[in-house]
């Protein structure tokens, strides 16, 4: 578990009493007045069973949820709301101050189109970036903190040609080439293998310690909380049931689901 001296570390995200309904032939509720925050540049675990509304929280917190869905509450990114932003004001938070990496690498990227081509266009189109050499310099500094080799081969190949750990971490360097404040892991290693998943949570920890990236990381995994994360939040049901020190999270939980939580968990891995 990494040292973190909290009396210094300021909030750079604020959820409050968010609610989130998902309206069709009928309404579910995800998230249910929720309430949490986030401090600049801490690991913070996100962690629940299915349908517990992780992921639902994740696209609330860059507004890209369902037409439709009703939203209530705040969200405040550098004490301004983005729940009221308008769409051009979005377009510009996304992926350059914050940034998400998804749970499947090969839902970022299009089969038919090289990772270089998608890579520079992202650049190019969302980051203003014209300049090649500007990018092909931002591309070779991103893959090498991701700890990728072989810049030119990544770049020149298509998806289906690199394996599942590579593609996340070219997604991952996607996700922070514009040096975003958040990076939001959406289980970003439960399609991965469990030497794979070791390697990308290894990094995820270089990158918070090493560029101070505030990272919001989703999983059901509570022993990636354990290892990762400086804090933790339990999501059940859509409602917050507990926030805690990962250490504190295992040694003495506040919530009885939290301690049903920890013991299934254990009773799985038996």
């Amino acid at each position: 578990m990494r040292k973190v001296v909290y009396i210094i570390m300021a909030n750079i995200l604020e959820v409050k009493n968010l609610s989130v309904t998902y309206t069709g032939v009928k309404e579910v509720r995800a998230l249910r007045g929720v309430n949490l925050s986030v401090r600049k540049g801490e690991i913070l675990g996100v962690v629940g069973e299915s349908g517990s509304g992780k992921s639902t929280l994740a696209f609330s917190i860059i507004n890209l949820l369902p037409q439709g869905s009703k939203k209530e509450g705040e969200i405040l990114f550098k004490n301004q709301n983005i729940m009221s932003l308008s769409e051009n004001q979005l377009e510009d938070l996304r992926g350059r101050q914050i940034s998400l990496v998804f749970q499947y690498p090969g839902a970022t990227f299009n089969p038919v189109l090289s990772i270089g081509y998608q890579f520079h266009e992202m650049l190019k189109e969302k980051g203003g970036i014209k300049s090649r050499a500007n990018r092909r310099k931002i591309i070779a500094d991103s893959f090498e903190k991701v700890r990728l080799s072989d810049c030119q081969r990544m770049i020149n190949s298509y998806p289906h040609q690199l394996s599942g750990g590579q593609l996340q971490r070219v997604s991952i360097a996607m996700a922070i080439s514009r040096n975003p404040d958040i990076l939001i892991a959406d289980e970003p290693t439960s399609s991965l293998d469990v030497t794979i998943e070791s390697q990308i949570v290894n990094l995820f920890k270089e990158l918070s310690d090493d560029y101070n990236i505030t990272i919001i990381f989703i999983t059901h995994n509570l022993d990636l909380v354990r290892v990762l994360c400086d804090r933790a939040v339990v999501l059940y049901q859509g409602k917050v049931r507990e926030i805690n020190s990962s250490k504190e999270l295992f040694s003495s939980p506040k919530d009885s689901y939290t301690v049903d939580l920890i013991e299934s968990f254990k009773e799985l891995e038996s």
